[in-house]
């Protein structure tokens, strides 16, 4: 295999490796086995290319000299092997996978995910001077991302709509990503014959260019936890200066919760260098804001984790059998680019690459995360988000580890015979990299595609007409009260109503009780919703009715003698798969409710009724 060792500007370098460890360049002597002195010509080995710091990497003898060969100026060049120019491959490998990136993203722009608008309501309360909160006057954290609900507030402050400013900023810091999936994959193998591939699955994503624009903190974590990456290689080639990726990585963390794993796998891979002066200090910079919120946290909240950490866990058995499949159903979605990533896998163990091992163990890091929590509800694999750019790196690390070789080693053997044959065989090599590429990219347009009609067709549709014609009804015949809602997003945002919500993203004591999210429905559930009394229930209906319920914990209530005779339909809004959401509103000569109603103060011990 050709050559993965980089040096410290991110170019190949050429040659074999000899058997002492040594690097011979083209032209220059023979390194000795430290890897120090550098031969007329030559480079020394960075000091995290190879996995041990000090050792050569696996070199092909038919692609080790491409990378240090003069850009190909003609098809026949290329065929030959060499590289493209620098301009192509800003061309090839980033210009038109951005293009195509925004214009995957302008197709679907119009579509907001409904968890979104509960940031959106946090930073408008926040803006208005009432807090972090989502109900006034109750301090619980139902986000987990704390520095993306600040910045929508202050577009919100300065007079912007928070769904326009979401996909702004979603739709920059995707294209941001994919600069630094550029960097990284030229760092794991310098760009050669073949552009660079990882841009190109990345442009042609649903989860990536998806995610990008439907509301959510999805991008901006990505951003900080690519650059911050790419920025940490970068700091421990030069081995001095201060570690800036240490802030990067900690804004990551003001953002997602998942973020310190992120940084300490990378830190892993420095070996004896994890307690050098350099990282120590990273790992204080990261560590000083996200102490910092933590501090504020429990201030303001009276709890160390948000409250969406036990809303959404509960039962471990659940969250595996739930990850499991969602993990499952993901691979089905993209198994061409999951093969070739383990073939890249393959490369980096066999060259003892650091930086692409690194890449592989923060991928299946991801993956673990993902069977662990259990996966979500959203559509297309929104968990799968920090995995897809490492997953991408293997496997275009992969496709041109294969690629690249064959297409020089048969355009040698064309060279050395000038039969007709042979040339022909050369040739063929050019057909088979492009009709490659070509065929993933069919099949990568064609998901792509599907998964676009869906998200307009489908998902779109159906939350414009059940929570937009909910919260349409409310705002024309509804009276300000408590609403007890499981889907809280939109209906909550748009009508600005107190909310209990049903699955306890927002509330203190639904959040605490056994089960696994929407699971959580046990006795304590019960009283604690008749406990709040809400003046409103909104339940998923059945195809024609509201008197039978599909939900066993909606069902539930809707049997409980608190509920019959007290609550009654006030409203029927039809979705767009033909079924109900069902308003239910408790009668004016119903008993008031119990005293023990009250908001939940600031600094309610976790888990306590208010």
């Amino acid at each position: 295999m050709a050559s993965l060792e980089l040096d410290e500007e991110g170019r190949g370098r050429g040659g074999v490796a000899p058997p002492g460890g040594g690097v011979a360049p083209p032209g220059g002597e023979v390194a000795p086995p430290g890897g120090e002195v550098a031969p007329p010509g030559g480079e020394v080995a960075p000091p995290g290319g190879a996995a041990d710091g000090d050792v050569g990497d696996v070199v092909d003898e038919a692609g080790g000299d491409a990378q240090d060969a003069p850009p190909a100026r003609s098809l026949r060049d290329w065929l030959r092997g060499a590289p493209l120019s620098g301009r192509l491959h800003l061309a090839l490998g980033l210009v038109l996978p951005a293009l195509l990136l925004v214009a995957n993203m302008v197709r679907v722009r119009s579509f907001t995910i409904d968890d979104a608008y509960i940031s959106y309501r946090y930073a408008r309360n926040f803006a208005r001077g009432l807090g972090l909160v989502y109900n006034t006057g109750e301090h619980i954290e139902g986000y987990t991302n704390f520095l993306w609900t600040v910045l929508l507030a202050v577009g919100i402050k300065l007079g912007l709509d928070p769904d326009v400013v979401a996909k702004a900023l979603g739709g920059l810091a995707a294209c941001g990503s994919l600069g630094a999936v550029y960097l990284l994959s030229a760092r794991l193998r310098p760009h050669g014959a073949i552009p660079c591939i990882a841009t190109w699955l990345f442009a042609t994503s649903i989860v990536l260019s998806g995610y990008a624009v439907f509301g959510l903190e999805t991008p901006l974590f990505l951003l900080l936890v690519l650059a911050g990456t790419e920025m940490m290689f970068r700091e421990r080639d030069r081995g001095t200066g201060f570690p800036y990726s240490g802030l990067v990585f900690g804004l990551a963390g003001l953002t997602r919760p998942e973020a310190p794993m992120f940084l300490g796998i990378p830190m892993l891979f420095l070996g004896l260098r994890f307690f050098g002066r350099q990282n120590l200090l990273r790992g204080v910079v990261f560590a000083a804001p996200i102490a910092c919120h933590m501090l504020w946290r429990y201030s303001y909240y009276g709890t160390w984790l948000p409250n969406t950490l036990s809303a959404k866990t509960g039962s471990l058995a659940e969250q595996l059998a739930g990850g499991r499949h969602y993990l499952a159903e993901y691979a089905a979605h993209t198994s061409p680019v999951l093969l070739l990533a383990l073939f890249g896998l393959c490369v980096a163990i066999v060259s003892r690459h650091r930086d692409a091992l690194c890449v592989a163990a923060l991928a299946l890091a991801v993956g673990g995360y993902v069977l662990l929590v259990g996966g979500d509800w959203m559509p297309f694999y929104r968990f799968m988000s920090p995995f897809e750019p490492f997953c991408f790196l293997l496997a275009g690390l992969g496709a041109r580890s294969l690629l690249e070789p064959l297409l020089t080693a048969l355009s040698a053997r064309a060279a050395e015979s000038r039969a007709g044959g042979a040339i022909a065989l050369a040739a063929g090599a050019g057909v088979l990299a492009v009709g490659g590429l070509v065929a993933l990219g069919a099949f990568r347009a064609q998901r792509l595609d599907r998964a676009q009609l869906r998200i307009l067709d489908d998902d779109k549709r159906f939350w414009d007409s059940a929570a937009g014609g909910t919260a349409a009804w409310f705002q024309q015949h509804g009276k300000p009260g408590e609403v007890a809602v499981g889907d809280i997003g939109y209906i909550g945002y748009a009508t600005d109503y107190p909310v209990l919500d049903l699955l306890g993203l927002v509330d203190p004591v639904i959040s605490k009780l056994p089960g696994g999210y929407t699971r959580k429905t046990g006795p304590g559930y019960v009283q604690r919703v008749f406990d709040k009394a809400p003046r409103y229930f909104v339940f998923i209906g059945g195809a024609d009715t509201c008197d039978k319920l599909p939900f066993p914990a909606q069902e539930k209530l809707r049997k409980d003698r608190r509920f019959r005779g007290i609550y009654e339909v006030a409203g029927k809004v039809r979705h767009s798969k033909n079924g109900y959401w069902c308003i239910f509103e408790r009668r004016d000569d119903a008993p008031p409710a119990p005293s023990g109603a009250a908001p939940v103060p600031a600094g309610t011990a976790p888990g306590a009724a208010p």
